[in-house]
């Protein structure tokens, strides 16, 4: 073999080794590089300290989630329902609740859906509007809806006319546990101290989830026993069928772009109302109820009623418009 020809076979060894070590080295991701996210999986779980955690809300300002807990029997007036905090990712942040009903002069029974509006944070109460402190959790306003007759106060939600708007289910529940509905399914308007009825909507719907949409102008509306969506404008009488889904409607937030995201108990799915049309995100949610939504990070967070544990998921959005 002639020296030219050594060379050649030499010079071709050397370029597959480096070959070869140039592809593993493609293949192996960067040493800093974070894992691979399991999309089947939430990005993050409060389990512990919840007690029938029934909604959640997010302070961004605080960067702090609140989560309430009916703890016991949703229509009870029993005064042992709390309110926790956690941080942004979950992470608890009191050793005791932040808002505990009997301790001192604080009452609250069943607390679901909240709102913040300024240093206060609304929150509903079976028949009555509870307001508190948002710093301090002390007690700072109460407003009975008892004489309304508001059987089941639900959702809670600030208007963009600065009033807080409220829906009553207008179910309960009888000694076996079934649901019966004595009551109106409507939304309040409260201002001030003083409430009105602003909407009924069909009695069997059971008024629960609700949002402002700046988009349609108005509020949209899911309730607990119809598949119906609903739409309210302030300057009408009744509320329109926007839409359908799966029923079961709970908890309910209108995104920036326009599009709807609410959870179902029915098909225990987390679904997005656009066009017209329902579409499921996501299913294997047991009984979620009032939504929670981090805009910044695009992020939701379910509460598990019966299992006592709030899932915080990833919201996709559509990539921006390319620009004319």
């Amino acid at each position: 073999m002639s020296l030219l020809d050594r060379r050649s076979r030499r010079t071709t060894a050397i370029a597959l080794v480096l070959l070869a070590a140039a592809c593993a080295k493609k293949d192996e991701a960067p040493a800093d590089a974070p894992p691979a996210r399991d999309p089947n999986s939430p990005l993050f779980t409060v389990n512990t300290g919840l007690s029938t955690p029934e909604s959640v809300l997010w302070d961004a300002t605080r960067s702090v989630w609140y989560i309430s807990n009916i703890n016991g029997n949703a229509p009870e007036k029993d005064n042992n329902g709390y309110i926790v905090r956690v941080g942004a990712n979950g992470e608890a942040k009191d050793s005791v609740p932040f808002i505990k009903g009997g301790a001192g002069d604080i009452t609250l029974h069943a607390p679901k859906g909240m709102a913040l509006q300024g240093d206060t944070l609304w929150v509903a109460d079976i028949d009555a509007l509870r307001g508190f402190n948002v710093t301090t959790g002390q007690p700072v306003a109460s407003v009975s809806l008892e004489k309304l007759g508001a059987t089941f106060l639900n959702d809670v939600a600030i208007g963009p006319d600065g009033l807080v708007y409220i829906t009553d289910s207008g179910i309960s529940f009888d000694a076996q546990g079934n649901v019966t509905h004595p009551g109106k399914s409507r939304m309040f308007a409260v201002n001030g101290r003083a409430a009105v009825e602003a909407v009924v909507f069909p009695k069997e719907s059971a008024a629960n989830g609700i949002g402002w949409s700046a988009a349609r102008a108005g509020w949209v509306m899911v309730g607990f026993n119809t598949q119906t969506v609903f739409e309210w404008k302030p300057d009408t009488k009744e509320a329109t069928t926007i839409g359908t889904g799966p029923g079961g409607g709970d908890g309910l937030l209108v995104l920036a772009d326009g599009r709807v995201v609410y959870s179902s108990w029915a098909d225990s799915s987390l679904n997005v109302f656009a066009d017209g049309k329902t579409t499921t995100l996501r299913k294997g949610l047991p009984q979620p109820a009032d939504l929670g939504f981090d805009p910044a990070r695009n992020v939701v967070a379910v509460p598990l009623f019966g299992a006592n544990r709030v899932e915080f998921w990833p919201i996709d959005t559509p990539a921006p418009a390319p620009a004319p």
